[in-house]
């Protein structure tokens, strides 16, 4: 409440502050060899500024906001077969309805637990007797993802490539970075099953 006394610039870096502390400053993994890692910097640095800068010019409060970083930005994902990827989450009537809502409907004070009370809305839509069995916080499936990380090292493509640092490589332990790392490798093999070169630059 004391933030909507603020002017909109310390408002907006208040909230980036309090809601994304680990974007304030932002610096790319270190398994990126240079010069890809301080570009990468550079980028998320303006990004990241872009971002707070946009909230500023919006007015947003900082509900405003999180209601906003919850969506934005999305990436429109090409179908990569002959079935079409779609999400009725993203349809533009339903993301209509969803953003005329105030952002404190999300938002109800007699769930049980701290996490589905911010999820009200999706907890509107179940069954009464599905709350019961609801989990009561964030699942991150951290042992799932964990065992599709074991790809990313090594990544002997990468590394060739000069996109990686092997010795950063071989320390990395975040399971978001190896899936990264295993996701371009796995790139790098079905390009040059096609015949592409992959060269360094």
């Amino acid at each position: 409440m004391a933030a909507r006394l603020l002017p909109a610039g310390p408002r907006a870096r208040g909230y980036w502050a309090a809601n994304w502390p680990t974007w304030c400053d932002p610096v790319a993994p270190a398994v990126l060899a240079e010069p890809y890692r301080s570009a990468a910097t550079v980028w998320s640095r303006e990004w990241v500024d872009g971002q707070v800068a946009a909230h500023a010019a919006a007015g947003r409060s900082w509900a405003e906001a999180d209601a906003h970083d919850a969506l934005f930005p999305f990436e429109e994902i090409p179908s990569a077969g002959v079935v079409p990827e779609a999400s009725p989450f993203l349809h533009d009537a339903f993301l209509g309805a969803a953003l005329a809502l105030p952002p404190g409907y999300r938002y109800h004070p007699r769930l049980p637990s701290a996490y589905l009370r911010c999820k009200a809305q999706v907890v509107r839509l179940l069954p009464s007797g599905a709350l019961s069995v609801l989990p009561r916080r964030k699942q991150y499936f951290a042992g799932s993802l964990g065992r599709q990380t074991t790809g990313g090292r090594p990544a002997p493509r990468c590394v060739e490539a000069g996109l990686l640092d092997p010795v950063a490589l071989a320390a990395e332990t975040d399971t978001a970075v190896l899936l990264t790392v295993a996701a371009l490798e796995r790139w790098l093999a079905g390009a040059q099953q096609h015949v592409a070169a992959v060269t360094t630059g």
